[in-house]
């Protein structure tokens, strides 16, 4: 199994990577980081269709997840430990990310981002797609890129080309939504087999399509959005199988709870906020401060029949963008899926295909 080591620890990361296009040499390369149970395995159907579109797609396997390093005992109490505790903790993910990155870019030689002269088109380089909770450590890559050796800085700054968020969680974001808009439901209590299958359940259905709220100040309640019966939930359309190989069901044993910590909430909106909306975290020669990797684009991807949570999620990212200051934020465009849930991957992988080549 292909991986690669992102600590000094022993610490390695897997993927499985779709190639590089055989008749470019500027291609864009995608990595997709996973959400919560639902791991790389599910970005599969994509792969055939990447090579068409000049893409190279790598499917991230984040810790704890299927031939990627367990968390230690040790590592996982942090998340319950002191505020800086939780900080370090969360740090690290992020800084996990980004030695991936690095890894990948030099291991693999992929192509830098090359702008045509006279032109603002580009080839090559490497885009990064989260999706759901994969947004919270993926963020924490973004809001802590200034603690980065300045080698790594630099060499990611030559890359990276776009973030996409596809379909955030509000936990990422670190936002709680109102009422109306819960609709994930399960049972913490029930073993991680049967969390895995009402997650999968809950957060695959369909919902009613979601209009966002001109702001997110003037409604402070929503009538309660309840599944659709039709279309049934992607999971309720997989066999047996393809649910065991796209989840990990033992993640609900101890991490996600953990990761999903309440006392966590804060600092996944601190560092959102710092990943978004005030990138200024380097000090230039003035004492000012400059954008680390002012180039990258943001694009959040959002499904209208995705669950309230999630459509809530993004409701807070925009209008946050509205609200800040230009000078400090980064660019960020949204684009909605109609008539789409939170596994359009899945089930329009053509779809989403060629928006990710308009995005990537």
């Amino acid at each position: 199994m292909p991986t690669a080591a992102v600590d000094d620890h022993g610490s390695v990361l897997y993927y499985e990577d779709s190639g590089a296009p055989s008749t470019s040499s500027g291609y864009v390369t995608l990595v997709l980081i996973h959400g919560t149970c639902f791991h790389g395995a599910g970005f599969r159907p994509l792969i055939p269709l990447a090579k068409e579109h000049n893409l190279r797609l790598v499917l991230l396997n984040l810790r704890g997840y299927p031939g990627s390093t367990p968390y230690s005992d040790a590592e996982l109490e942090l998340f319950r430990g002191t505020l800086d505790d939780q900080q370090a903790a969360l740090q690290t993910r992020g800084f996990e990310i980004a030695t991936f990155l690095r890894w990948f870019i030099e291991n693999e030689n992929i192509p830098k981002i090359h702008t045509t002269a006279g032109s603002d088109q580009k080839s090559g380089g490497l885009s990064i797609l989260a999706w759901s909770g994969g947004n919270s450590q993926t963020l924490f890559s973004f809001a802590n890129a200034d603690k980065l050796s300045e080698n790594t800085r630099a060499l990611l700054g030559a890359y990276i080309r776009s973030f996409i968020m596809y379909d955030p969680s509000h936990t990422a974001v670190g936002v709680q939504p109102p009422p109306g808009l819960k609709s994930l439901l399960f049972d913490p209590m029930a073993s991680p087999e049967e969390q895995a299958l009402q997650f999968g359940l809950s957060v695959s259905a369909y919902y009613p399509p979601f209009t966002l709220p001109n702001s997110i100040h003037d409604t402070t309640s929503y009538v309660p959005r309840g599944p659709l019966n039709d279309p049934q939930p992607t999971t309720a359309k997989l066999t047996d199988q393809e649910i065991r190989d796209l989840t990990h069901p033992a993640i609900f044993e101890r991490t996600q709870h953990a990761l999903w910590s309440p006392t966590l909430s804060s600092l996944y909106e601190k560092n959102a906020l710092r990943a978004l909306f005030d990138c200024r975290l380097l000090d230039d020669s003035s004492g000012a401060k400059k954008k680390v990797w002012p180039g990258v684009r943001v694009h959040v991807v959002w499904c209208d029949m995705t669950a309230g949570e999630l459509a809530w999620a993004v409701a807070v990212l925009r209008s946050r963008y509205r609200e800040s200051d230009p000078d400090a934020r980064r660019e960020i465009d949204f684009h909605k899926l109609e008539g789409a849930n939170h596994f359009v991957h899945l089930e329009e992988p053509q779809r989403f295909i060629e928006l990710l080549k308009k995005l990537a």
